[in-house]
């Protein structure tokens, strides 16, 4: 079951639960886990999903919506949020996250039950800056996120490939997005053809099937990107290799 969970872990997850002045030597603070915040936000991804779709979206929505924010915004220890991806994996959500492979880069996607508003979909980015966590909204329209792919750029900087996704009905959206960190921020990064920070491409039905369920095949740890063949669509080219410094179209091969 995705939601087996004690009533005792939903509360303000900002707070320590600290025991009183005059406890033993022995004990310990008991800070929360990543046990924790994940059963905050199944709990709440729930009681979206039992909403389902409405023309207005709800006071109570709302507020859900706000709630899995703070939740989320208040992860702020590069320990937490890799306790959480070790559990996350092991388990059904009704929500998505994604960790880089670094660990220092993390995106929270959820449906918001909102869809009248247009915000369909909710990302929060969370970054390292070295000396803590911090949260951030991203670029371009909002879409679930699946994976983050990392390459490293001839300079040593690492650059992060975010991987996802916006179904509706037969329609299928696909994008890839690049960041950087830098000084303690987190920044696009025009690594696509044309100087862009982001790759997208849209299919309009279920047919052809595409080969990879995002799109977009990333290969090689994210040097090479295999363009999905999509009728009637031009694209730059069939692959797109890294070069070090950005990705350019790969030439025909015989």
């Amino acid at each position: 079951m995705i939601f087996k969970y004690s009533l005792f872990t939903i509360f303000i997850l900002g707070s320590v639960i600290i025991g009183c002045e005059n406890m033993a030597p022995d004990k310990t603070n008991t800070a929360i886990t990543g046990e924790d915040v994940l059963a905050t936000l199944d709990s709440l991804s729930y009681r979206l999903s039992a909403n389902g779709k409405a023309p207005i979206a709800s006071e109570e929505v709302i507020q859900i919506n706000e709630d899995m924010r703070r939740t989320v915004e208040s992860i702020r220890t590069p320990h937490l949020l890799t306790e959480m991806a070790e559990i996350y994996a092991h388990q059904k959500h009704a929500f998505t996250f994604t960790l880089s492979e670094d660990q220092k880069i993390g995106v929270f996607s959820w449906h918001t039950k909102m869809d009248a508003t247009g915000n369909r979909i909710k990302n929060i980015a969370l970054y390292d800056t070295g000396n803590a966590i911090e949260p951030t909204s991203l670029y371009d329209t909002p879409i679930t996120y699946k994976k983050i792919h990392q390459v490293k750029s001839h300079k040593g900087e690492d650059l992060y490939i975010l991987h996802g996704h916006l179904n509706s009905g037969d329609s299928h959206y696909f994008r890839l997005n690049a960041y950087t960190l830098r000084n303690g921020y987190m920044e696009e990064a025009p690594i696509f053809p044309n100087s862009e920070s982001s790759l997208s491409i849209a299919q309009i039905s279920n047919s052809p099937e595409l080969s990879d369920s995002l799109g977009f095949r990333v290969e090689m740890n994210g040097i090479r990107i295999l363009l999905p063949e999509i009728q009637n669509v031009p694209v730059i080219g069939r692959s797109l290799a890294f070069n070090g410094k950005n990705y350019s179209p790969e030439p025909k091969r015989n």
